[in-house]
């Protein structure tokens, strides 16, 4: 009995050892592909970049394109959406979407876009959600740091409203200030049943950010079924994103998603003391482009 239970145990021990070494050969594979998503050999052998969705900024916040919120914020009771905030107005030099962040009575007003555009990549697809944006604020004639403010909280996502989180939610740039200092992340939330998030915070990827200008790209990969997410800013990838980073985590099944724009303030979750909330005379989150196009691969 005890050479049986012997060589029972090795069988066993080998078996372990083998599922192990495949399930960890599998996640690199998932890894690596997602590596390669936004990579040379991807873009040699990818058909030609088209067009789906743009908006410049040139004229107005065009009621064909873009929904303009009335609405609380997602997370915060301080802060009320008015769709007569978002404009169309030149800074910088440049035609911009314009959302701006002021305190009113006893709370804040600010701005939130919706496209009515909606997509998810078929199989073998890849799509490129780009933007530039910048955050600023003012005191009077003077302009002030982000960074300067306290309780501002723009982002730049995708999301499949509807059933929230069944069909996922992509945070490409998530902006937190703080007084003296601001973080930014990328982040996102999957759940099977509407209202809960399954991911907790393991898919926040927080990355360095400075003053001004910045390009915040998302690609959304389909690679023969097995999907990959890569967020960049300024060409920089800061965060890769694949099923194996989560066990609850299911790429497939994110989308159609819209693209929002928003200016939050103030958070119910204590990410912000509401007391200190400080935008000076206005806070802005300016927006000169936003672009989506497709490739087949």
């Amino acid at each position: 009995m005890k050479t049986i239970t012997k060589t029972i145990s090795l069988l066993l021990l080998i078996t372990f050892i083998f599922a192990c070494e495949n399930e960890t050969s599998q996640n690199t594979v998932e890894e690596n592909l997602g590596d390669i998503a936004v990579s040379d050999e991807i873009a040699q052998k990818a058909g030609p970049w088209t067009r789906q969705f743009t908006d410049n900024f040139d004229n107005t916040v065009s009621t064909s394109k873009w929904e303009r919120t009335n609405r609380r914020d997602y997370n915060s009771n301080n802060c009320e959406y008015v769709s007569g905030n978002p404009r169309v107005t030149n800074f910088d030099n440049r035609s911009c979407l314009e959302l701006s962040a002021y305190r009113y009575s006893n709370r804040y007003r600010s701005g939130h876009v919706k496209s009515r555009f909606s997509f998810k990549p078929n199989r073998n697809e890849q799509y490129r959600v780009s933007a530039s944006i910048k955050l600023i604020a003012k005191q009077g004639s003077n302009y002030k740091g982000f960074a300067q403010t306290y309780g501002a909280w723009p982002a730049f996502w995708t999301v499949k409203e509807q059933n929230w989180p069944t069909g996922g939610e992509i945070d490409i740039m998530e902006g937190y200030s703080f007084g003296n200092s601001s973080h930014f992340a990328s982040n996102l939330f999957y759940g099977t049943s509407t209202g809960q998030n399954l991911l907790e915070t393991n898919a926040e990827r927080r990355y360095p950010n400075s003053e001004g200008w910045h390009t915040y790209d998302l690609y959304w990969t389909n690679i023969n079924g097995n999907v990959y997410l890569d967020i960049l800013v300024d060409g920089n990838k800061v965060a890769n994103y694949y099923n194996g980073i989560d066990s609850d985590l299911r790429l497939q099944n994110f989308g159609p998603h819209n693209v929002i724009f928003n200016l939050n303030v103030g958070s119910d979750t204590g990410i912000f003391d509401n007391s200190r909330i400080n935008l000076f005379s206005r806070t802005y989150m300016y927006v000169d482009y936003v672009h989506v196009d497709k490739r087949t691969l």
